[in-house]
Parts: C-alpha cells; sequence; structure tokens
C-alpha cells in the first residue's frame, strides 16, 4: 500500500483530494484521513483546503520539494 509520504505528493500532483483518491482508486475519505495522520505526525498543516482546491502552505511547498 501506498504511504502517507507518496500519498501526499500524488495529492499536490493531482492538484487536490478528490483527484487523487481517483487515480490511487481510493476513497476521497481515507486520502483525507490519511494526510490529516501525515500532518498531525508533522506538526505542520501541509495542504489549506477549500471546497474547489488545495493549496500548498509554506511548510508543505517545503516538504513537497524536499
Amino acid at each position: 500500500m501506498i504511504d502517507d509520504i507518496a500519498l501526499f505528493i500524488q495529492i499536490v500532483k493531482q492538484g487536490g483530494l478528490s483527484s487523487a483518491a481517483e487515480s490511487l482508486s481510493l476513497p476521497t475519505a481515507t486520502v483525507s484521513r490519511r494526510l490529516q495522520r501525515l500532518e498531525q505526525r508533522l506538526g505542520e498543516q501541509l495542504l489549506n483546503r477549500s471546497a474547489r482546491q488545495c493549496t500548498l502552505t509554506q511548510a508543505g511547498e517545503v516538504y513537497f520539494q524536499s
């Protein structure tokens, strides 16, 4: 199974949770929960979520680039 870091990368590349969930054949709720789990482990919010889009936070940009 894809790990949470790879899931985060897929979310960024796909441009959102729903698109990532669809490309990975996972429920959107699972993708969201796993992203939240990663953010809790890191102690940082990685994405700003809205109804229509996800954008990287400053911490998310740094994490994505590394």
